[in-house]
């Protein structure tokens, strides 16, 4: 099959990047001001490209040649940075066929809110199952046989038609999916967490589709289709997993990677739980941990580089 991919003087349409300016170890950031200070730990910088919304600095730290993209918010502009880095990756530019290529590994180092009431704020999330509240997910379609996904969705679109209130216009119209990250990630994130000595807790994430409604947040003059959502989803435990944290990138992230045999997991500081104020005292210092965790954690998954 000829792929679609839309290109402009030898640069892929969105991110803006030519053949040669990504590398195979790649950070996704939503903010674009994370991505300089995730670039900022780099030894040298080779390609740093803006465009429209997206930012993309390509070097080296301490020698391992990686990339972070800043996305912007959301799984919509996620869908687009991997389809995209896949096809300078492994999409031959003029004639559209796919080529073969070693694969990519993506580590998000993003920002969410818990949603236990035990979560400790500053505390880091590290994402084995992300749980996907928007629709992007469904034009991607793959068969699953792990039984834990099942499960997740399952109980999911359970939770979610029974909180909504009978009478409700959008009332079972609310349909999750799930997906998984990468244990060796997943096992990496873990690791550098333990070295840095901090609080984590690894389980599912949940990507929202907004920051608002979607995310449990009352707004005078709205009415929530479902009430208490992050409350709602805080209950589950799905064969001793729980919801931790929500954000709104990784459930996408997982599930196109997952098509594409690509390595992916998130950390995320968890800035706040149900009980506290939105925001923690040392905000900057919580970013700044999980930047050197996911560094870190990708030199772990490339030991035997030059």
């Amino acid at each position: 099959m000829r792929s679609e991919i839309i290109v402009s003087g030898g640069r892929i349409y969105h991110l803006g990047l030519a053949k040669g300016e990504l590398a195979k170890n790649i950070f996704l950031v939503g903010d674009p001001a994370r991505a300089e200070r995730v670039a900022k730990r780099f030894d040298k910088i080779d390609h740093t490209v803006r465009n429209r919304e997206y930012v993309t600095i390509t070097g080296r730290y301490r020698g391992l040649p990686s990339s972070v993209i800043g996305t912007g918010i959301g799984t919509d502009n996620v869908e687009i940075a991997v389809i995209e880095a896949y096809a300078v990756n492994e999409i031959n530019f003029e004639t559209q066929q796919r080529e073969t290529a070693s694969p990519l590994t993506f580590i998000r180092i993003g920002t969410s809110g818990g949603v236990q009431p035990d979560t400790i704020p500053g505390s880091m999330a590290i994402a084995e199952y992300g749980l996907g509240l928007d629709s992007t997910g469904f034009y991607y379609d793959r068969q699953e046989d792990d039984p834990v996904i099942r499960e997740i969705e399952r109980e999911t679109l359970a939770v979610l038609d029974k909180a909504a209130p009978p009478g409700f216009r959008f009332k079972g119209k609310t349909i999750p999916y799930a997906s998984r990250a990468s244990s060796e990630v997943v096992h990496a994130l873990e690791t550098q967490s333990e070295r840095e000595v901090c609080d984590f807790e690894t389980g599912i994430t949940v990507s929202s589709p907004g920051f608002y409604g979607p995310s449990s947040r009352n707004i005078e003059g709205f009415t929530n289709t479902i009430p208490d959502i992050k409350g709602q989803l805080a209950g589950l435990n799905i064969q001793g997993k729980r919801v931790i944290n929500m954000e709104m990138e990784s459930s996408l992230l997982f599930h196109l990677c997952g098509i594409i045999g690509y390595r992916a997991s998130t950390i995320c500081p968890m800035i706040s739980n149900p009980g506290s104020s939105d925001e923690i005292v040392d905000y900057e210092s919580a970013i700044e941990q999980a930047i050197t965790i996911g560094l870190n954690a990708m030199l772990d998954l490339n030991s035997d580089h030059d």
